[in-house]
């Protein structure tokens, strides 16, 4: 598995759009390769509809094939990222089709709001006292900041080797699956450097009338 693959494809791209498709995709945070079925399994969805979704994402580029076992009469075909880290190629797809941008950038949102919806009606529809159970889970932050672009990516990094820490650990007792969701993004344009106006004031006069 390689460490980074940029999603330049615009079949690709659609398929980041895709609810489904997604939560497949963050399934394998623990890097294990999955069968079609396990995927299913662990997502609670429906086999033959779950695996027209895997069969995409491998089509796309997204998944591949790593393995295939056979278990009697049964081939098992084993599923993986193609990366561990998969991100888009903003400028690009910005020019190919800004919709699809927008619809991958939301999608998150959706899953994660998805996800939430379900675990709080379950605390409504539990027949027993389940404040037990959701003592000390939910956590929330909205925080603004004033960065330079070198504190902006320090930041990143400091978030992204914590992560890391927690991403770690195994699915064992005593651990019950929690899912983090974080978003940053300027409220502000960022302020042109003079090299930018250079170049902006020359390719105006390249485009005047002569």
């Amino acid at each position: 598995m390689k460490e980074f693959f940029e999603v330049t494809d615009p079949e690709a791209l659609k398929s980041l759009a895709i609810a489904e498709r997604v939560k497949i995709l963050e399934l394998f945070e623990d890097l294990e390769p999955r069968t079609a079925k396990q995927i299913a399994t662990e997502l609670g969805e429906n086999a033959a509809r779950l695996h027209y979704h895997v069969k995409e994402l491998v089509r796309v580029g997204l998944l591949e094939q790593v393995d295939t076992r056979v278990k009697g009469s049964i081939v098992e075909k084993y599923y993986e990222p193609v990366a561990k880290v998969i991100q888009v190629k903003l400028q690009l797809m910005i020019e190919e089709n800004a919709q699809q941008l927008s619809d991958v950038m939301f999608t998150p949102f959706r899953t994660t709001e998805k996800d939430l919806m379900r675990t709080l009606n379950r605390f409504v529809a539990s027949d027993q006292d389940v404040r037990k159970e959701y003592q000390n889970t939910f956590a929330f932050n909205l925080t603004e900041f004033y960065l330079s672009q070198e504190e902006r990516n320090q930041l990143v990094d400091d978030i992204s080797d914590l992560l890391q820490k927690y991403k770690g650990f195994k699915n064992e007792q005593g651990r019950r699956k929690f899912k983090f969701f974080d978003v940053l993004f300027p409220l502000t344009p960022a302020e042109p450097t003079d090299d930018s106006e250079e170049q902006f004031e020359e390719q105006d006069d390249q485009n005047k009338p002569l």
